[in-house]
């Protein structure tokens, strides 16, 4: 009799939770093109998704990667993103919203990549007529009986609307959410998910704010700013986590809910370390060793020797930028070019061979060369702006094809990389509005930076100074000085 009784009231006490329903979400975000390396890489992460699948109960995982999947290294760089889609496939990851760096191999490679995604690309605020049907905003997933509505939204604020080709914008956060809401709650999901490429702050966006707008939201998933989230409450109905950067972990929350009385019963979350000692996938691994190995044997070709003289005091990334800059000069008969040098972690010193690996962590983005023909005012006040909005240790740039061409005339040619005419991430809104208007002769060549700089130095021995007066010189001779300079 007693038994019975403590089995009535065990029931009584516990009984809202009888019907609870173990759900997991796995998530990556900001790999960057990492396949594999000495330590981290996806090729790590695969076996950790193996291993929580194993552990878990079928048909109660969802696997979602928050973006700036496919730009970042060189092995994605030469295949365009291929080899990261082929990991993403081979994984079934169920959602990948695109990212910023998503976008830097333009739109056409883009759309190549996410008809080639086996899940469901989802950016529901990009506005990309020529994406239309590629991408979608939202779908609802089936797991463990739990109708499960994960959105995606990638960084707001883009815009390609000063380059040549397909046009595409990216809205705002909320414009989208007020769109499609509606539809998501008359489909009556059991759980919202919100995928971003953002994190808990950007401009003009609050993540917390977002959560008190949209409290039907239960977790959101972050990325683009690179920090380790391990899980935190942001509302009183919403979990906030994200997954860190470049393959460094997985992301894993796990969810108790009440099928019976629709609610979220726990919420848990961490990041699973990859280490140094962790093993790779090894039927990953053999899937793309013959896009590994290509990448490496490309990336030693050897295009041009260089010869830094009195820079071992220099910061690499100075003098990087102004072999690109004297590029720019040679490809567009400018009068000036304008760049900016961010510190790097390594010297440039002595006899240093120039191979397309080299030139790809010179220029790692698909920028190309443009110019503008602004008059004086105009060009300090760009100059101005971007010496303000700039980092405190990032340098500029700024080298003249002769003298000074304002000295005689109002107005002249500059070269700029398409990165900073179209804002520079919003940095440079007066230079992106100048370039927008078209008295000031706004030309793309089309020339990506790297490309450019392989002509530039194809065959040749470049020379780079230090000086006294602090001035860089930058000289390239035919190769069959090499030995002389060298010695």
């Amino acid at each position: 009799m007693l038994k019975k009784l403590w089995l009535l009231l065990l029931f009584c006490f516990t009984g809202i939770y009888l019907d609870a329903a173990p759900l997991t979400i796995l998530n990556t975000t900001d790999f960057h093109g990492h396949a594999d390396g000495n330590d981290r890489g996806i090729l790590k992460v695969a076996r950790l998704i193996e291993q929580q699948r194993q552990r878990g109960p079928a048909g109660t995982i969802l696997l979602i990667d928050c973006g700036d999947t496919i730009q970042g290294t060189f092995s994605s760089t030469v295949f365009q993103g291929r080899l990261m889609l082929k990991c993403l496939n081979y994984l079934d990851y169920d959602v990948w919203v695109p990212g910023n760096h998503d976008f830097d191999y333009g739109l056409k490679v883009l759309g190549q990549r996410l008809r080639e995604f086996r899940g469901a690309a989802l950016a529901a605020n990009l506005d990309c007529p020529y994406l239309t049907g590629v991408c979608g905003s939202w779908k609802l997933f089936t797991r463990n009986g739990i109708k499960i509505a994960v959105i995606g939204l990638t960084r707001p604020g883009m815009s390609s609307v000063l380059i040549p080709g397909p046009i595409f914008r990216t809205l705002a956060f909320d414009a989208a959410l007020k769109r499609i809401m509606p539809e998501i709650r008359a489909a009556r999901p059991d759980m919202i998910i919100l995928a971003q490429h953002q994190g808990r702050y950007g401009r003009d966006f609050s993540v917390y704010q977002l959560a008190a707008r949209y409290p039907e939201i239960d977790l959101i998933l972050g990325g683009h700013t690179h920090l380790d989230e391990p899980g935190r409450k942001i509302g009183p109905n919403t979990w906030y986590f994200q997954a860190g950067k470049h393959a460094r972990g997985l992301g894993r929350i796990e969810i108790e809910y009440d099928r019976k009385r629709r609610r979220i019963i726990k919420i848990s979350s961490e990041i699973i370390p990859v280490t140094a000692a962790a093993a790779a996938d090894e039927k990953l691994s053999e899937l793309i060793r013959p896009e590994l190995q290509r990448a490496e044997k490309l990336g030693r070709r050897e295009i041009a020797m260089a010869v830094f003289k009195n820079t071992a005091q220099l910061d690499s990334g100075l003098l990087e930028q102004h072999i690109i800059a004297r590029m720019m000069l040679a490809e567009t008969g400018a009068d000036i070019a304008v760049c900016a040098a961010y510190p790097t972690k390594y010297k440039l010193d002595g006899a240093v061979p120039v191979t397309l690996k080299r030139l790809y962590y010179w220029s790692r983005y698909n920028d190309t060369v443009c110019t503008l023909v602004p008059d004086k005012a105009a060009y300090v006040q760009v100059i101005a702006e971007q010496r303000k909005a700039l980092r405190k240790d990032c340098r500029m740039v700024i080298v003249y094809a002769g003298k000074d061409p304002f000295k005689t005339r109002d107005r002249a040619v500059i070269a700029f990389n398409s990165y900073a005419l179209t804002g520079g991430g919003g940095k440079f809104p007066f230079l992106r509005s100048i370039a927008a208007n078209r008295r000031h002769g706004l030309k793309n060549t089309g020339i990506i930076i790297r490309d450019g700089l392989k002509r530039y130095l194809a065959g040749k021995l470049l020379l780079v100074t230090g000086k006294p007066d602090g001035q860089i010189a930058v000289e390239r001779q035919s190769r069959a000085a090499e030995k002389a300079v060298v010695r």
